[in-house]
């Protein structure tokens, strides 16, 4: 995961970009910002974020 507005850059494999934001929040579950996020490693994410019920 790679931020575009800022430093933060964390973890290893295929690449997840997006604003600090919406990286934390689809990491914390947010599924409505993993729609930000650009990379090869999203299809990934989206697999391992739970859908909110």
């Amino acid at each position: 995961m790679q931020a575009t507005d800022g430093p933060f850059a964390v973890g290893s494999g295929p690449l997840v970009s997006g604003t600090t934001l919406a990286l934390i929040m689809a990491m914390t579950g947010r599924t409505a910002y993993l729609a930000e996020l650009d990379g090869e490693g999203v299809p990934i994410l989206r697999e391992r974020v739970p859908a909110q019920t």
